[in-house]
């Protein structure tokens, strides 16, 4: 296996994560709503995990488009 295969396998891993990531999100805004003590704790993990998120996605696309070249 290629380096390039084993980064496309972690892309998928990624965008799994990332949707993971959206559902902690949306799960935080339940409990806004209903005015949940938790909630906050919920978004801070939500932000600090759609940072890092982010972060790896661009770190894996500078490393996808460096094995392209």
């Amino acid at each position: 296996m290629t380096l390039q295969e084993r980064l496309l396998d972690l892309d998928v891993t990624v965008s799994q994560i990332s949707r993971e990531i959206n559902a902690v999100a949306a799960m935080s805004r339940g409990l806004d709503r209903v005015d949940d003590p938790c909630a906050d704790g919920f978004y801070a993990i939500s932000d600090y995990l759609s940072d890092t998120s982010q972060t790896l996605r661009e770190q894996l696309d500078l490393c996808l488009d460096m094995v392209r070249r």
